[in-house]
């Protein structure tokens, strides 16, 4: 039977070499049976830095233990895998509960699901949190399979899948005394979906032209494979959304003969019905990770796919306790270690 993964001519296309092998696993309602990996291994075993990062490609999340208290240690982690994306925070950055604090991550508040630096044209793929101390009580990390968040969506209410595909959405960090990042983007920014020399805007479009494609060759099975094949990254972070607009390339708009502030307002309330169920998806218990993290413990996860999150804990830990040191990797050095060490190793196992 013809599947997506063989149709040379037609496809989810990034614009850029095929990504590699192995392919992306949706967690299930079964707790991820995820292994930790030792730091000094880590460090000294290619083997083991291999199995990471495949890791990080298959279920998007892995956790190092047994790391050094010191500075450098998340940047030797790090590091392994490719250079650091320094940014605005810095080639390293701390989160910490500070009083007055201006950004929700430094509170001992309930901080909900995020991709990080959203508002970047091109947010980090990996990102690294190392635990320096854990709150007293509380504090736990909680992380999140965006894209099978997004595959239940499909299945479940496909123009919902489709306004949020579709639906160009405004992301900012606004502080105009020293940073003002503004970007605008899909929450599901799905990979060029392309048949020969068509271009298709609506997933639901471009699956009915495969299977009328090969409908005599024994038709075409859509899987969630297909679908993951054709997601790209997830963008979702509520805490960043800027005014919405009317984009000339959003291809839910109103006809013309409906006033520009009705066609937004018409825009925004069919945005919003479909994020509230994608972020409904998002909170099933069962398809949560969650772990409270212990010092000398370090998270990796895809940025663009894991989101993350963080309980809420006890006030009394403010200026005093939980402390993470954060880092990043972009997407290019991370593919690059990873088809190295296929090279390398990948053949012989």
């Amino acid at each position: 039977m013809t599947t997506l993964r063989n149709i040379s001519s037609s496809g989810c296309h990034s614009g850029s070499l095929k990504e590699p092998d192995p392919s992306q696993v949706l967690w299930t309602q079964e707790p991820l049976a995820l292994p930790d990996y030792d730091y000094q291994e880590y460090m000294k075993d290619d083997e083991i830095l291999y199995k990471v990062i495949t890791q990080l490609r298959t279920h998007g999340l892995a956790f190092v233990t047994g790391i050094p208290g010191v500075e450098e240690s998340l940047a030797t982690i790090a590091t392994r895998i490719g250079p650091i994306k320094d940014t605005f925070y810095g080639y390293t950055w701390d989160v910490r509960t500070v009083p007055a604090a201006i950004n929700a991550a430094y509170t001992s508040h309930d901080l909900g699901f995020h991709t990080d630096l959203l508002y970047f044209q091109q947010p980090p793929h990996i990102q690294l949190l190392h635990c320096i101390q854990s709150a007293s009580t509380g504090g736990a990390s909680v992380f999140a399979d965006a894209y099978k968040a997004a595959v239940d969506l499909f299945h479940t209410d496909i123009e919902a899948f489709d306004i949020l595909a579709t639906v160009p959405v405004n992301y900012h960090y606004n502080h105009p005394d020293s940073n003002v990042y503004k970007t605008t983007k899909p929450v599901i920014d799905l990979k060029e979906l392309r048949i020969g020399e068509t271009v298709y805007t609506h997933i639901q479009d471009y699956v009915k032209a495969m299977r009328a494609l090969h409908g005599q060759d024994g038709g075409f099975e859509w899987t969630e494979a297909s679908l993951v094949d054709c997601m790209d990254k997830i963008n979702w972070g509520p805490p960043f959304l800027a005014p919405f607009s009317l984009h000339d390339s959003s291809t839910h708009t109103q006809p013309s003969t409906e006033s520009p502030i009705s066609a937004l307002n018409s825009k925004v309330d069919k945005w919003h019905h479909a994020a509230v169920k994608f972020n409904a998806l998002l909170q099933r218990p069962e398809y949560l990770f969650e772990r409270k993290m212990n010092p000398g413990e370090c998270v990796l996860f895809d940025n663009t796919r894991t989101l993350h999150s963080r309980r809420a804990f006890d006030m009394a830990d403010v200026g005093k306790l939980r402390w993470l040191r954060g880092t990043y990797v972009d997407k290019d050095a991370y593919y690059s270690k990873l088809r190295v060490l296929q090279n390398k190793i990948g053949t012989s196992n």
